[in-house]
């Protein structure tokens, strides 16, 4: 510091400077003042110590216009003063570090923020505002300001800077709190001369509560230590007892703010302090922005030499926002009760330091088979698959989801993941099963629909969760279709014991009476047979479809690459559905539309599926046959000994404990021992070439859900005469079958 060298004048006087009544309200008055002339105990020309009055006024006015009486606190911000100084509820842009550190955590982005001004007019008194927030985390953030008043002329320089600390964190999901370290620099000099130096710091705490995307409620306490300076008197003469006194600069302030959005792109709020605070905005398309407010003064003044206190008029304020891609140019109008007005202007630069994290690298999204529907909501590899990887240093966590508009209510979420970073050729790769979960809608759909399946991939970074969608058509298969590749499993969704159509047919056939001498004992082989005749009075009949015939589509094509070892892994690790997605399809009839119509011809999977429906429908217990390219079923007898039957060996199979006849399905239209001789010698031959497969149609109920059309139908009539007299015809020749 330079030292102080004493002014040589013809006339010297001690100078006691009085601050005229009108501006005494002022804030910064007291403090520097008071350092003048108290501290210091200058003796200036008259002159000099009228240069030091101006400096001290004007800089003081600037200082606290808008704010109470007392406190020598800067607002800053175009935004936050164009809304009446009511921030302290929104808080959620680069000014949040100066009017609630709580609300740092909104942001959700590098901010930097710059605005200047020439107060009230006046170029000579200038306040500037520079600031950065940086989220960490989503629920943490930092941040730094800078806040600098200074007026200067030929004679006299005056400067406040104010360097500010803060930190925001998210405690819980709709509070969060702030904290603000702030380092206070004020400095006078005069004729080039230091005459005044002091430091010292002050603190901010904040809290901010939203319950609601729509309201939020804030506290800010300013200054909450009153915040005092220490001078610096090492090369200027004071009495030893004044060197340890420190001066106040600014008193505590505390805020009340509440904010609430009446629509989507509308702000109403109100701050409560020394002063009452209300503003308004207005967004439109994002783009541009209008804003207005108004302050209150709660506190009356008391002008020197007066006795009575009056009260401050009320100031107004208005601005707006141009945003042009990441820039925002803000502007506000300050209408001051006594003084000139002031207009501010800042630039805010928000961006994302968000470089390519996530690499979509494919995408298959498989047709659907509607008569699977229920089945798809498991995420699963014959539904589809995602593959991402990670562009990441460090671990990512991501939500990948699934949305069919109108066929699904809402999107799907089919996994919670981390990607671990990319430290090798796959080690930042992931591959995600698909799945959908389909509304009823989709069993209206009278055929085939192309439409698009939309997946969503969500992550975390730098406080903002951010969001990847991509489009992939899928095509919807009409319910009725299905594929097979090495499994007959996928059938049993078709064979659904409580359709009504279904229980109606099979209980009436099951009924009718019917003389069984010593056949009586095998309850289940007469029910089997009643029904299988009963499907022979109504015309049913065996023909391979000669469109899309079971031989080609069994056993043909793949969904997935089996080479890769994820697929095989996961395909052995769960006990998936092996529907072949890529075709051919068949039409599989359901088991309802061929007892309700006059179309009678099936094939043999078509049969089976009827068939083993009314057989459980009649309470007796089915397996389906796979012997390659052909299928056919066999029920249970409730018979555990062969000696109990007495019948050939090669007639009866024994599974399970239990006695077993396979029925041919390509028989219909003959009687019912001629069905059992052909089912047992067609069991017999895949079994001898090892070519015979078993689908327990109870255990694979537990992966496909029972289906049948959403159809309403009227039943036919079952004949039961005729039913009856069928029966009686074959009775001879199914007795001779247990007496050889």
């Amino acid at each position: 510091m330079t030292n102080l060298k004493p002014i040589k004048t013809d006339k010297v006087e001690s100078v006691k400077v009085t601050i005229p009544a009108g501006v005494q309200w002022l804030a910064f008055l007291t403090s520097p003042v008071e350092a003048v002339g108290k501290y210091w105990h200058l003796t200036l020309s008259l002159n000099s110590a009228l240069s030091i009055f101006s400096m001290v006024l004007l800089s003081l006015i600037g200082g606290d216009v808008l704010t109470a009486r007392g406190d020598n606190q800067m607002p800053v911000g175009v935004r936050p003063l164009g809304m009446g100084s009511s921030f302290v509820a929104v808080a959620d842009d680069a000014n949040a570090i100066a009017w609630n550190p709580a609300g740092l955590i909104n942001v959700g982005q590098m901010a930097i923020n710059g605005m200047t001004a020439n107060l009230h007019g006046i170029e000579s008194l200038q306040q500037s505002y520079l600031s950065y927030i940086v989220p960490l985390t989503d629920r943490n953030a930092i941040g730094i300001d800078w806040t600098r008043l200074r007026f200067g002329d030929n004679e006299l320089e005056f400067r406040d800077d104010r360097i500010t600390f803060s930190y925001g964190i998210g405690i819980l999901k709709s509070l969060s709190a702030g904290v603000n370290v702030k380092r206070v620099s004020m400095g006078s000099v005069l004729d080039g001369y230091t005459i005044g130096d002091a430091t010292g710091f002050g603190f901010d705490v904040g809290f901010r509560y939203q319950p609601t995307d729509w309201l939020a409620v804030g506290f800010f306490g300013q200054d909450i230590t009153n915040t005092k300076v220490n001078f610096n008197y090492e090369e200027i003469e004071v009495e030893n007892e004044k060197r340890n006194e420190k001066d106040k600069v600014a008193s505590r302030h505390l805020r009340f703010g509440m904010m609430y959005k009446p629509l989507h792109q509308t702000i109403l709020a109100l701050d409560l302090g020394k002063g009452l605070h209300l503003g308004a905005e207005q967004w439109i398309y994002n783009v541009l922005a209008v804003r207005g407010g108004l302050t209150a003064h709660l506190n009356k003044i008391t002008p020197a030499g007066s006795e009575t206190g009056v009260r401050e008029p009320f100031s107004l304020s208005a601005g707006g926002t141009l945003r042009y891609g990441g820039l925002r140019f803000d502007y506000a109008y300050l209408n001051a009760p006594t003084l000139g007005d002031t207009h501010r202007f800042s630039m805010i630069f928000g961006f994302d330091y968000d470089p390519k994290l996530i690499q979509v690298d494919s995408i298959v999204v498989r047709d659907v088979l509607l008569s699977f529907y229920q089945q798809y909501h498991i995420p699963n590899p014959l539904s589809g698959e995602l593959v991402l990887t990670s562009m990441f240093k460090k671990d990512l966590n991501v939500s990948v989801s699934v949305f069919i508009p109108e066929y699904m209510d809402r999107p799907l979420l089919v996994t919670r993941d981390t990607l671990l970073p990319k430290a090798g050729s796959d080690a930042g790769t992931k591959r995600i099963p698909l799945a959908f979960q389909f509304n009823r809608k989709v069993e209206r759909l009278e055929q085939d629909l192309q439409t698009e399946a939309e997946i969503i991939v969500n992550y975390s970074y730098l406080g903002r969760t951010r969001e990847l969608r991509q489009r992939q058509p899928v095509m919807l298969r009409q319910m009725g279709k299905v594929a097979y590749r090495e499994k007959l499993d996928p059938m049993v969704a078709f064979i659904d014991p409580g359709d009504p159509v279904a229980k109606s047919f099979a209980t009436t056939a099951s009924q009718i009476s019917i003389e069984s001498g010593d056949l009586a004992q095998f309850g289940n082989l007469l029910t089997a047979m009643k029904i299988y005749e009963a499907l022979n009075s109504r015309g049913i009949q065996y023909q391979s479809d000669t469109e899309t015939p079971f031989q080609s589509i069994y056993g043909k094509g793949y969904v997935v690459d089996e080479t890769t070892s994820y697929t095989q892994s996961l395909l052995s690790a769960a006990d998936l559905w092996y529907i072949d997605v890529d075709g051919p399809f068949k039409e599989m009839r359901y088991p309802r539309s061929m007892l309700t119509t006059n179309d009678l011809i099936g094939d043999c999977d078509d049969l089976s599926a009827l068939y083993a429906t009314l057989l459980e429908a009649a309470g007796v217990r089915t397996k389906l046959v796979d012997v390659g390219e052909n299928v056919f079923l066999m029920f249970e007898t409730s018979v555990t000994q062969l000696s109990d039957m007495n019948v050939e060996e090669r007639l009866v199979v024994q599974d399970g404990g239990k006695l077993w006849i396979p029925i041919d399905i390509k028989a219909f239209g003959t009687s019912f021992a001629a069905a059992w001789r052909g089912g047992a010698v067609a069991y017999d031959d895949a079994a001898r070439e090892d070519q015979l497969k078993l689908v327990d149609v109870h255990a694979a109920w537990n992966t496909y859900v029972r289906m049948h059309p959403p159809t309403s139908v009227e039943e036919t009539p079952l004949a039961s005469e005729e039913v009856a007299r069928r029966i009686a015809e074959g009775m001879d020749e199914l007795a001779a079958m247990f007496n050889n």
